[in-house]
């Protein structure tokens, strides 16, 4: 688990490109004890001592690829999925992509996700918020932000092409443990499951599956997601699972259209 020091070289320096030239982006200064008070009061019980820790010295980047990233969550609007709740809205870029991170008891916040408005996809980022930086450090100082973002966006566009033949109904999850099995019981009988755990390719949710009165559920903080819609919409036509031969064919396709 990440803690503040490991960012500390991340913060503390400037950032540099390949060429050696200084980048724009900035640290910007901690809070006083005072605003890191109310902040405390806004996330009772959720503001660890690593997030804290960090917050005295450093409460987010400005002139980063993706704008202002926010370390305190105060910047930005609260997060509308609120199966990441509780979050942190780190950053909302030029896109309207929503980056968050999770909020805990211990450690930094993480994971980290990005919330695509369209298509209605969320990708999984980094494990937590040192890991996330770093990403943004090292495609800066290598200048392929841009590269990284258009990668992401295809394969959020792949994962959204094949929703469908990618979801689950609950019964065709094979999960021994107690807590998941439980969950799926009590899941509508027309919620179609994404297990985030085992997906290779891309760990991605589409969250829009269910149409625009979709229901959406998660199991604890586990990355294992379910959407549920009505019928009438028809998006649960033609839905296939993994025991149908559709779906090979869908993870193969997905896996050549990921970079």
């Amino acid at each position: 688990m990440s803690n503040p020091d490991t960012m500390t070289p991340l913060l503390a320096m400037p950032w540099i490109d390949a060429a050696g030239e200084t980048l724009p982006v900035r640290a910007l200064r901690g809070l006083n004890p005072e605003v890191l008070r109310t902040l405390k009061s806004a996330y009772p019980g959720l503001l660890s001592r690593a997030l804290e820790s960090l917050l005295q010295g450093c409460c987010g980047l400005a002139d980063t690829a993706l704008g202002l990233v926010d370390f305190t969550g105060c910047c930005f609007p609260e997060e509308p999925c609120s199966v990441f709740h509780p979050c942190l809205t780190l950053a909302i870029d030029d896109a309207g992509r929503r980056w968050i991170a999770e909020l805990g008891a211990t450690g930094l916040p993480g994971p980290v996700w990005c919330v695509f408005p369209e298509p209605q996809v969320v990708v999984h980022i980094s494990d937590d918020l040192q890991a996330f930086v770093a990403t943004l450090h090292d495609c800066a100082h290598r200048g392929q932000t841009l590269s990284w973002l258009q990668k992401l966006t295809a394969g959020v566009q792949a994962v959204w092409a094949h929703r469908r033949a990618l979801a689950l109904t609950p019964d065709r999850v094979d999960c021994e443990e107690l807590a998941i099995r439980t969950w799926l019981a009590g899941l509508p009988s027309d919620a179609y499951v994404y297990d985030l755990r085992r997906q290779s390719i891309m760990r991605a949710w589409p969250y829009g599956v269910a149409g625009p009165s979709g229901r959406l559920y998660r199991c604890g903080r586990l990355p294992v997601f379910a959407a549920a819609g009505s019928p009438t919409e028809g998006w649960r036509a033609g839905q296939p699972d993994k025991n149908s031969p559709v779906y090979p064919i869908a993870a193969l396709s997905l896996e050549m259209e990921c970079p």
